[in-house]
């Protein structure tokens, strides 16, 4: 018995190895990632159901449909599937490296790249893979600002906070959180971020991510510029418009000494956010700045994982002895 508990506690870590080194060593194009299929699908019913006509309390019934049976027959179909497969763990392992998201990295290098040889339109083609916002009129600082924004979100949501769902309750919760996630940025490509269509669907992420993103950020601000971010923590991210994304941006926007947030363009209405922090706009230096940030996350994050994986087994070695 206990060594069928060691052996399985082994096969998940070597899996879970797997998984985070296909996902930065062999990224999937999006071309080739099935993740790019639901997204397209998640498009398409935001162009069907989504009526700006409609009053406010119709377009929140038709919201809450439009994402809550797409993403309940999909995950339906994936519990199906695992429990007809032979080997569920390995699925599981490769179903969290469809859903790491690790390109929004290399984005990230390739316009910091762009903005110091003076290729701003590259660079805005670039970027407009990232956000859902207007790029068209950003100077470099403005992408440069909007790159960071964008690499700092789409890391700690489609990265550690996948990482976790799936190590805290499995593959099936990391993927359902997956599909919330790429469904609200399919729907915000047309949709304003105001619109009472996509509120419920905002709120579920909301509530969602509210526990494990505080506390990872939290977490991390203890040992990086502690009191410097606890202070943007009082006196920008709980003002700010989504407050979970105020923390993650506080955080960063602290670290790097630069100016995050602001206001941004969709379908070509201004829409009025909050700047996070008072200091200098970013230069495209600190897009490097970002990710260098970013491996001292992600080597602190897979650190205190480890050691709280080893303190797992010794306690059932322990008991068990």
């Amino acid at each position: 018995m206990l060594e069928t508990q060691q052996f399985e506690a082994f096969q998940s870590l070597i899996i879970f190895i797997c998984a985070l080194a296909a996902a930065h060593v062999l990224p999937l194009l999006n071309s080739y990632n099935p993740i790019t299929f639901f997204s397209l699908i998640f498009e398409r019913i935001g162009v069907r159901v989504f009526k700006p006509k409609r009053s406010s309390s119709l377009q929140k019934i038709a919201g809450t449909l439009g994402f809550f049976l797409p993403i309940f027959t999909i995950v339906l179909i994936a519990v199906l599937i695992s429990q007809f497969a032979f080997y569920p763990a390995w699925l599981g392992g490769l179903v969290l490296y469809f859903c790491l998201d690790t390109r929004v990295l290399q984005r990230a290098k390739r316009i910091a790249a762009l903005l110091q040889q003076k290729q701003k339109a590259t660079a805005r083609q670039l970027l407009a893979q990232n956000v859902v916002r207007e790029v068209n009129e950003l100077s470099s600082i403005g992408i440069a600002k909007a790159c960071i924004d964008s690499t700092a979100l789409r890391t700690v949501r489609h990265y550690y906070l996948v990482i976790f769902f799936y190590l805290l309750l499995g593959p099936i919760a990391a993927f359902s959180f997956k599909l919330l996630l790429i469904c609200d940025h399919a729907w915000r490509k047309r949709v304003p971020p105001n619109s009472a269509f996509i509120k419920p669907l905002q709120t579920a992420i909301f509530y969602i991510e509210f526990l494990p993103l505080r506390g990872f950020i939290f977490l991390l601000a203890l040992f990086l510029q502690g009191k410097k971010t606890f202070h943007y923590f009082k006196h920008y991210a709980r003002h700010c418009y989504q407050t979970n994304t105020g923390w993650i941006l506080s955080l960063f926007a602290a670290n790097l000494s630069i100016q995050l947030g602001g206001p941004c363009k969709y379908q070509g209405e201004r829409f009025a956010k909050m700047r996070i922090g008072a200091e200098r706009h970013p230069e495209p230096e600190d897009i490097k700045q970002c990710l260098t940030f970013l491996e001292r996350i992600k080597w602190f994050t897979f650190s205190l994982i480890a050691l709280i994986w080893l303190l797992d087994w010794f306690i059932d070695l322990y008991l068990n002895t």
